[in-house]
């Protein structure tokens, strides 16, 4: 197994994560392409993909993207044995712990929304994640209720107490363990996307297994176009909806790629650290956009946890833009999304 899996092996194509840049655009825009380039690679048990405009300002190389996300992995990858995360989840509750600013940012980060989300964000959630056979080991039965129950509780933010002025945590029980999933790749993209700036690049998307951040314009001279897809498994590449979007990061969530079947019962990957077992709602996929997509990652998920109604009533409070599409009774799926979002809606596509 890729040892810079955060989680889960993904489909190393653009469509991976429910997210997919379209190629529409007229004769004028494909003779514009050549003027950009792509560098594409993996990371995180999945690809991650650099197009940019290319210039005499643009220094970016790939050996530059790819020594950053090494160094991302040995920081927050709980699939690399010493990296900094893993270290954190072996050390025992007595002493604090000085973290790296990346660590220390992100947790800080997870916080606020398990905050805003009263519990439904989480990242103390991976003691569940292991048990229902996400993690890193593999597992072939579903967990019983006493093992459910023995690994919820180790679950809780409260269980983790965080000093961000001085970068340290620590646990407060010897079991907790902090799962990064719902918003590594997300940061990956942010930190991607401020090393690029940093090159004096202008025009660029970056994407990691579905969670994009844009700048700029895209290779036709307008805003990036990114397709949502159906969320319907073995459906690669059939688009539910087109966004036009630059200056944000995007990020999707959703049941139908990323679940497994034991003794012939379906189990979602989107736990519900409130309850210790897979969400169980109507919500087929989330689209998020937010200006960092690490939010955007953590946004998605949680609103997936929280539900449709839950969830969007949540998104217009914090100004979020964000599309949800629920699987409707008849088998069609329903679209529902906040005031934020219809600046980026294109269309649905014919």
């Amino acid at each position: 197994m890729d040892t810079l899996n955060f989680g889960v092996k993904r489909w190393l194509m653009l469509l991976a994560g429910g997210l997919l840049l379209t190629a529409c655009g007229s004769d004028a825009d494909k003779n514009q392409a050549p003027s950009y380039r792509s560098v594409e690679g993996a990371t995180m048990g999945t690809y991650y993909r650099v197009q940019y405009r290319e210039s005499e300002s643009c220094a970016t190389s790939q050996q530059g993207l790819d020594e950053l996300l090494q160094g991302f992995n040995q920081s927050l990858s709980t699939y690399v044995a010493d990296s900094e995360i893993s270290a954190f989840n072996r050390a025992d509750e007595e002493g604090w712990q000085t973290l790296s600013p990346r660590f220390s940012s992100v947790l800080q980060a997870a916080l606020q929304v398990w905050r805003e989300s009263e519990g439904a964000f989480d990242v103390t959630i991976g003691p569940l994640v292991n048990l229902w056979g996400f993690g890193p080991v593999e597992v072939v039965e579903l967990p019983s209720l006493e093992a459910q129950r023995s690994a919820a509780r180790w679950v809780g933010m409260e269980q983790l107490q965080l000093d961000a002025a001085n970068s340290a945590a620590r646990k407060k029980a010897k079991g907790v363990y902090v799962d990064l999933s719902a918003l590594a790749k997300g940061l990956g993209v942010d930190e991607l996307a401020e090393h690029m700036a940093a090159k004096s690049c202008t025009d660029f998307m970056v994407d990691i297994g579905g969670e994009m951040r844009t700048v700029g314009s895209s290779p036709g001279g307008r805003p990036w176009r990114i397709g949502i897809e159906k969320p319907v498994a073995g459906s690669l590449g059939s688009i539910q909806r087109v966004l036009s979007v630059t200056g944000q990061g995007v990020a999707t969530s959703g049941d139908y790629r990323n679940f497994r079947e034991v003794d012939g019962i379906r189990v979602d990957h989107v736990i519900d650290p409130r309850t210790g077992r897979p969400a169980d709602n109507q919500v087929a996929s989330v689209t998020v956009i937010h200006p960092r997509a690490m939010y955007a990652d953590a946004y998605a998920t949680t609103i997936m946890v929280l539900g449709g109604d839950a969830g969007l009533a949540l998104a217009e409070r914090l100004g979020l833009a964000v599309l949800v599409i629920e699987k409707g009774a008849d088998g069609a799926f329903v679209e529902r999304y906040t005031p934020a979002m219809t600046a980026y809606l294109v269309a649905p596509p014919s």
